[in-house]
């Protein structure tokens, strides 16, 4: 009787601990900090799907805006190894995006956590919801020709492989479609798969290494091709979970294919330095370069005029 008394006990306890973790997995602090921070000028579900939950995303638009406007639009990812995380991460950056005359959308997607979905639907949902955009312009006063896509981590991962135009199976997007600028923090790009290769890592990089070896056949940079758009990256040289040489092979092979890439390295940074929520230096220093790298190319403005009456 003891032994099964400890035995339901064991039981009851692991229990516990698996639903603390499920709801710790689902828990929000970006909503929690940034939600009456940076209120969007609006939230809109933009996939309803029977039996699932709707996936949102917030959009940030000029206060003078309208939508007969011609305004620059940037898409932020979350990121979160494509099992967590909040569309609310980016709000900071979004708020200031905004108001600079840009359109910022702010979009959610599939999470394992969530979902209980693979990187596949994920990058496919990062498709669907560009297409949605593009689809909305009208609606959103948006300028077709002014569509950059970003996102930290694995969000960097969904905006790299939209810049391919390649969907998951390999085949190119119908129209070909490409995003006019690519904005990357700390991207989970370039996976490892010579062990080799590891020569040098933390512990935590070598299975941070190991695990996205396994997922090779997702990785964008087996797909970069001429045209692909100029790119901003910017990563820590201490991150732990996408060691910095493997980003910066990433850049050298956007180089060859004819893409400008501005990238900074960041001394001392770990993996999501850039978030408001760890340092609010860092995000300014963040938030800076990709206002100016999106300034010179002409996409996004200081000041937009209205277009209508």
């Amino acid at each position: 009787m003891t032994l099964l008394l400890l035995l339901i006990t064991i039981l009851l306890l692991a229990l516990l601990a698996y639903r603390a973790l499920q709801r710790a997995l689902r828990a929000d602090p970006f909503k929690k900090r940034f939600q009456n921070l940076y209120p969007p000028s609006k939230t809109v579900t933009w996939l309803s799907r029977q039996g699932r939950r709707p996936l949102l995303a917030h959009l940030y638009q000029p206060p003078d805006w309208h939508h007969t406007d011609k305004r620059p639009c940037i898409v932020l990812f979350f990121g979160g190894a494509w099992r967590v995380g909040s569309a609310w991460q980016f709000a900071p950056f979004a708020a200031r995006l905004c108001a600079l005359g840009a359109v910022v959308v702010l979009p959610e997607y599939r999470i394992k956590s969530r979902d209980s979905s693979t990187i596949e639907e994920a990058v496919v949902d990062g498709f669907t919801v560009i297409d949605k955009i593009r689809q909305s312009a009208d609606c959103l006063g948006i300028d077709l020709a002014r569509i950059s896509v970003g996102g930290g981590s694995a969000g960097g991962h969904l905006a790299a492989w939209i810049a391919t135009g390649r969907h998951p199976n390999g085949s190119h997007a119908a129209d070909g479609f490409k995003p006019s600028s690519l904005l990357l923090f700390n991207p989970a790009v370039n996976f490892p798969i010579d062990a080799s290769a590891y020569k040098g890592y933390s512990r935590r990089q070598k299975f941070s290494a190991r695990a996205l070896a396994k997922l090779s056949a997702l990785d964008p940079m087996l797909h970069l091709e001429s045209g692909h758009p100029d790119t901003l990256i910017l990563h820590g040289d201490q991150d732990q979970l996408v060691p910095v040489d493997k980003v910066e092979g990433y850049a050298a092979a956007l180089q060859k294919q004819g893409a400008a890439v501005a990238m900074t390295i960041y001394p001392g940074r770990h993996h999501a330095f850039f978030n408001q929520t760890n340092s609010l230096d860092d995000f300014e220093s963040s938030c800076a370069s990709l206002i100016n790298f999106l300034t010179e190319r002409d996409l996004i403005d200081s000041k937009v005029e209205p277009t209508h009456s």
